[in-house]
């Protein structure tokens, strides 16, 4: 394969999944620097694609199919389809773009010209591996590293106008969880942990809108010191942004949980129902607390039954936890 000068790379529809992809466009950025990279991804995921410096340009989908013109004008050589579905291959193939990599599978195979057989064994490797194996067809010598990302000026003066007006440092809390509430500690233990920490700290809520009930919770349950919540109050640049500025990030597996600890704010992550092993945070001061139930990874949305892979992480373990985190900043 000779070397691409325009590559397109479809990024995964997750908001964790694509900073997992972050070290690949790096690598492919090292390998091939004068390459330029585009990223086609979910509108509503832009936002994160201007944060990753190896990328030159974000391409947004939208419904009436104007990234099309815009990609065949562009005439990428080299495109790459990191999402394993039928759709994202498919649009990928109105690219025009001559040369598609991508996994096979799901009756796409004929959309790709180079599909790429599956790893053997399903949830068997870290996800940044998983899209990293995509990369090395384009660039075989490319290894794995922590994801990067980058503030921009203007969403860190949206951050402090946001931030309350304080002197402690600030502790962020993931709470919610988009795929579902199997993979959230109960809001119960939030609550508690926020009121073991306000004294020292400054607790943030951090979600989105599909997170309020979670928020009601905690802030009905905190009786003397109310957390200050900025839950549906950010875009992904103010996200990053405020996380940014914590002192650590105390969160669910989520995606925002992957741009903590790309920022290389301490972030400690709580597994239950999902793998460690696949979708850990990657970044230089993460630490992850798992109990692995007798029935985990089980990957389900809602616990069918007693969910004791998040009821047997105590508020002591997470505190304990959070402190030692704390000293070492």
């Amino acid at each position: 394969m000779s070397q691409p000068s325009k590559i397109l790379i479809r990024m995964p529809n997750w908001l964790g999944d694509c900073v997992m992809a972050a070290p690949s466009i790096m690598g492919l950025r090292a390998a091939l620097p004068h390459c330029q990279i585009t990223l086609l991804m979910k509108s509503q995921l832009a936002g994160l694609g201007r944060l990753i410096p190896s990328a030159n340009d974000v391409l947004p989908l939208d419904d009436a199919g104007g990234y099309i013109t815009k990609a065949r004008a562009e005439k990428f050589d080299t495109a790459l389809v990191l999402p394993n579905s039928f759709r994202s291959a498919w649009e990928v193939f109105r690219t025009g773009a001559p040369a598609r990599i991508g996994y096979a599978g799901d009756l796409r195979s004929w959309l790709l010209t180079r599909p790429v057989a599956k790893p053997g064994v399903k949830h068997s490797l870290h996800q940044s591996e998983y899209f990293l194996r995509l990369a090395r067809e384009i660039a075989p010598d490319i290894t794995i590293a922590a994801p990067e990302l980058t503030v921009t000026a203007e969403a860190k003066a949206k951050a402090g106008s946001i931030l309350p007006p304080v002197q402690k440092p600030f502790v962020g809390f993931g709470f919610g969880a988009t795929y579902g509430s199997a993979k959230m500690w109960p809001s119960r233990k939030f609550a508690e942990l926020a009121a073991r920490l306000s004294s020292d700290y400054q607790i943030v809520l951090l979600g989105g809108e599909a997170d309020r009930w979670a928020e009601d919770e905690i802030l009905k349950t905190c009786e003397k010191v109310k957390p200050f919540s900025l839950v549906g109050k950010t875009d992904i640049g103010a996200l990053a942004a405020v996380m940014a500025r914590l002192a650590i990030y105390i969160t669910n597996d989520t995606g925002p949980m992957h741009i903590s600890a790309a920022l290389g704010t301490p972030t400690l992550a709580i597994f239950g129902p999902t793998s460690p092993e696949e979708t850990s945070p990657l970044g230089p001061n993460v630490k992850v607390i798992y109990k692995k139930a007798a029935c985990a990874p089980c990957w389900k949305r809602k616990c069918p039954t007693d969910h004791l892979c998040m009821e047997s992480i105590t508020v002591d373990e997470v505190y304990g936890a959070a402190l030692e985190m704390l000293r070492r900043k």
